[in-house]
C-alpha cells in the first residue's frame, strides 16, 4: 500500500506543467535628444541687397572701459580676470563693400566729438552687451541652435589690435566665408600700438592660462559639434602658451581644424613644446605662411630667432602639420594680414566651412627632401 501511494505521487509530480520563466529583455537603449539646429545655414546671403547685424560673441581678458561708443567699451589694459560680452557688428550690403572689404567710418563721421558711422557703408560695432558666465554660455547655445552646422570659431586676434578692431575683423572674415556657425573672440589686451611689441608679447603669453579656461569649460559647455581655432600673428602665441598649460589628462575638447595665419611664434618652442601637445588634440593643422611678410621680418629681427610664419629657405614643414605658402597672394602693406584676399578667404573657406584637405583645394603641391608642402598658385588677375 505504502508503495502504491508513492507511486502515485511521483505520477502526479511528473505530469506537473514546467514552470515558464519570462524571457529577459534588454533595457531600451537611452537616445541624447538631437540638439537643436537650423534647417538653412546662417543667411549670408542677405548681404547681397542689404546691412546686417553679425553677432560675434567676446571672451577677453581686457578691463572695461567707459564709453557711449561700443567699440571702446573695452581697453587695451589687463583686467586680470576672463569678462564676456555679446557684440553686434554691423556689416554693410556687398553692393557697398567688396568681399573682404573692412570700411571703417571716416574721421568726418567718427571722432572725439562725434560718433555718426553709416550702417550702408561701414563696418562697425554696434552694441556691446556685458555678460556673465553662465549667461554667455546660454547666448553662445542659442545661436548655435540657429545654424545647421552648429560649428564654432574661435578666433584670437594680433599684435596691435584694439578691441573694436578684433571685432570687425572677426566679422569681415565669418562673413566673407560664408561661415554657418557661431564666432568668438578671444581677446587679449594688446595696446593697439605699433610701438607697443614687447608689451604686446607680454600679454599674448599672459592670455593663455585664460584662452585654456574658455576651451576647456565654458565652450564645451555650449555643446557645438565642432570646434574650430583660428589664430592671427601674436594671436598664435596665445594658443601656444595655452597649449603648453596642458597636460595628458586634459579634459580639452578635440578641435576640427586648428589654423595658424601669419603666427609670430618662435618656430623653435613650437616644434618641441606646442605642436606635440596639439596635434593628439585637432583632426587638422594647418600653418599659412609667407616671405613677403615684412611684420615677421621685423619681428625676427627683435627677437632674434625665426618665426614660424615667415616661408623661404627655413620654411616650417611638419609632421602633423600641413604647410601652405601664401607667398605668392597679396597682403596688406606689411603683407601680413591676407584676410582681405580672395584667393586666401578662398582657401580658408574650403578648409574651415568644408573641411577639405589640400589636395582637393586651390593648391600646388611641392615635395623638396622628402617632405611636401602647398603653395597658392597667385592671385587672381
Amino acid at each position: 500500500m505504502r508503495r502504491t501511494l508513492i507511486f502515485i505521487v511521483l505520477l502526479g509530480a511528473c505530469g506537473r506543467a514546467t514552470p515558464v520563466v519570462p524571457p529577459i529583455t534588454a533595457p531600451a537603449p537611452i537616445v541624447a535628444p538631437a540638439l537643436p539646429r537650423s534647417a538653412t545655414p546662417r543667411p549670408w546671403a542677405a548681404l547681397d541687397t542689404g546691412a546686417m547685424r553679425a553677432p560675434i560673441f567676446f571672451a577677453t581678458t581686457r578691463r572695461a572701459a567707459a564709453s557711449d561708443r561700443p567699440g571702446l567699451r573695452y581697453s587695451g589694459e589687463d583686467a586680470d580676470s576672463l569678462q564676456f560680452a555679446a557684440v553686434l557688428v554691423n556689416i554693410p550690403s556687398y553692393k557697398q563693400r567688396g568681399s573682404g572689404a573692412l570700411p571703417t567710418p571716416s574721421a568726418i563721421r567718427v571722432n572725439p566729438f562725434s560718433y555718426r558711422p553709416d550702417p550702408t557703408k561701414d563696418v562697425f560695432v554696434s552694441s556691446v552687451i556685458p555678460v556673465d558666465s553662465a549667461r554667455f554660455v546660454q547666448r553662445v547655445a542659442a545661436d548655435l541652435a540657429t545654424t545647421r552646422s552648429r560649428d564654432l570659431l574661435v578666433f584670437v586676434h594680433g599684435f596691435n589690435t584694439s578691441f573694436e578692431e578684433a571685432a570687425v575683423r572677426a566679422a569681415q572674415i565669418v562673413a566673407d566665408l560664408d561661415f554657418d556657425g557661431t564666432t568668438v573672440v578671444f581677446s587679449w589686451p594688446s595696446a593697439a600700438s605699433i610701438t607697443g611689441y614687447l608689451q604686446d608679447q607680454q600679454a599674448a603669453r599672459n592670455a593663455g592660462d585664460a584662452l585654456l579656461r574658455l576651451l576647456r569649460g565654458h565652450l564645451p559647455a555650449a555643446r557645438p559639434d565642432r570646434l574650430h581655432l583660428l589664430g592671427h600673428s601674436m594671436g598664435s602665441e596665445v594658443i601656444g602658451k595655452a597649449m603648453t598649460l596642458t597636460t595628458a589628462s586634459d579634459s580639452l575638447p578635440r578641435f576640427e581644424q586648428v589654423v595658424f595665419a601669419a603666427p609670430d611664434v618662435d618656430a623653435r618652442v613650437f616644434r618641441r613644446e606646442i605642436l606635440p601637445r596639439l596635434t593628439p588634440r585637432a583632426r587638422r593643422i594647418t600653418l599659412y605662411a609667407s616671405d613677403a611678410d615684412e611684420a615677421l621680418v621685423a619681428s625676427r629681427s627683435v627677437n632674434n630667432v625665426w618665426r614660424l610664419g615667415l616661408a623661404g629657405d627655413s620654411l616650417v614643414v611638419l609632421p602633423g602639420m600641413e604647410t601652405i605658402d601664401a607667398s605668392r597672394i597679396q597682403g596688406d602693406l606689411l603683407g601680413h594680414v591676407l584676410f582681405g584676399n580672395q584667393v586666401f578667404l578662398g582657401d580658408l573657406a574650403a578648409l574651415l566651412r568644408d573641411g577639405r584637405p589640400p589636395a582637393e583645394r586651390r593648391l600646388l603641391p611641392v615635395t623638396r627632401n622628402g617632405s611636401t608642402w602647398w603653395r597658392f598658385r597667385g592671385d587672381v588677375r
